[in-house]
């Protein structure tokens, strides 16, 4: 885990009903394998790196080339995508679903930290930093996971957090296109539900029905954007 990101740091995770209704229904966290993003530059290498893996794998001192590194940096590694701070940002929710119909799940650093604890994996916790990978860079990278830190500079409202789950095992190759890690209960992770600050009512009670079905104590609110006077 990243030094210096306080364990009671509040974290929201922007999503559409349906996978609300994924997180509740599988009582699971759902992580994306690191080639499924639309972002063409995840997992870039930056040009000195790429450089020094070249050379090195042409004296046969590593067992990858730069190409090799990348690959099995995106397909070898699961990440969960996290927004730091408590308060909205109007451009993820105009994102991932819209102002009308999207929710926002709220948790903190530490619940984050109990629930890995609890799938006895290797996961790490990282605050991205946000590059520009034309520049030479002198960042130290080594494992397969180190590349998912950084994003393009262009992403830096995005204010992320990543947890990252390997699994490099023989068979990275086959590894499937997402991972759902199981949780003790949808409360252990979750701290409250945020519903979109234009929803309507219809759309305001779904959520807190869907909530009240699978059990889910955490509490459900608006936006705090939708209680802003006009």
């Amino acid at each position: 885990m990243d030094t210096g990101i306080p364990r009671d740091a509040v974290l929201r995770r922007y999503m559409d009903l349906p996978k609300l209704l994924d997180l509740l229904h599988t009582q699971s966290l759902y992580f994306r394998r690191g080639d499924g993003f639309a972002d063409r530059l995840e997992g870039a290498l930056f040009p000195s790196f790429r450089q020094s893996l070249d050379e090195e794998f042409a004296k046969r001192r590593i067992l990858n080339n730069a190409d090799q590194f990348y690959r099995r940096s995106r397909i070898g590694n699961y990440v969960s995508c996290w927004t730091i701070g408590a308060r909205d940002n109007m451009a993820l929710w105009q994102l991932y679903g819209g102002v009308r119909s999207s929710i926002v799940v709220t948790t903190t650093v530490d619940r984050l930290l109990h629930c890995a604890v609890a799938w006895a994996r290797d996961t790490h916790l990282h605050r991205v930093k946000y590059v520009d990978h034309r520049k030479v860079r002198n960042y130290v990278i080594g494992a397969y996971t180190d590349v998912l830190q950084y994003k393009s500079d262009a992403y830096r409202y995005e204010r992320e957090l990543r947890v990252i789950v390997p699994q490099q095992g023989k068979s990275w190759e086959m590894n499937p296109v997402s991972l759902r890690l199981k949780l003790q209960t949808a409360d252990a992770l979750i701290r409250s539900v945020v519903v979109a600050p234009e929803a309507d009512e219809s759309f305001v009670d779904a959520v807190k029905s869907l909530c009240k079905k699978y059990g889910l104590k955490a509490p459900v609110r608006r936006s705090m954007l939708a209680l802003v006077p006009v």
